[in-house]
């Protein structure tokens, strides 16, 4: 059937700072469309939650222990074709993107990203596949915005 427009957009944020998922929590608290049903510490515990709970969109943090969201992520498309799957990352990187969206990923978005681009990252991502940042659009469409200024 699918979620008709009036339900709430699941969430699961996976990201081995736990300070920084209690902030975006908060930060996603605010917005009456999106409902958080579970968080991780890394991938292995995001796959294991998984297994119970299915959320619409994952947040999924590049760089953690145990198992990082970039070895995750392949897995994660294979098992769960259906569910978005957001990137986050410390860093802005042209390349990384690139490779991101390539094993699967709907969107990246930097840790230093405000609620109300986090929140139509979600949405958007809900709606309509993938979300570009003007960051994520550069590195896809156009590939000389990655090559070395002279």
């Amino acid at each position: 059937m699918g979620n008709k427009n009036h339900n709430r957009i699941r969430v699961i944020i996976t990201d081995d700072h736990i300070v920084y998922r209690a902030g975006i929590k908060v930060s996603l608290a605010y917005n009456k469309r999106i409902q958080v049903i579970g968080e991780a510490g890394d991938g292995s515990a995001l796959l294991s939650l998984l297994e119970t709970n299915e959320p619409d969109v994952i947040l999924l943090d590049i760089q953690m222990p145990v198992r990082d969201g970039i070895s995750t992520l392949p897995e994660l498309k294979k098992l769960y074709p259906h569910i978005k799957v957001i990137m986050l990352s410390m860093i802005d990187d042209q390349s990384m993107i690139t490779k991101l969206m390539e094993l699967g990923a709907n969107s990246y978005l930097t840790k230093t990203s405000d609620p109300e681009t986090i929140y139509s990252a979600i949405e958007t991502c809900h709606e309509h596949n993938y979300f570009h940042s003007a960051m994520t659009a550069r590195s896809l469409h156009d590939p000389s915005q990655n090559a070395p200024l002279n």
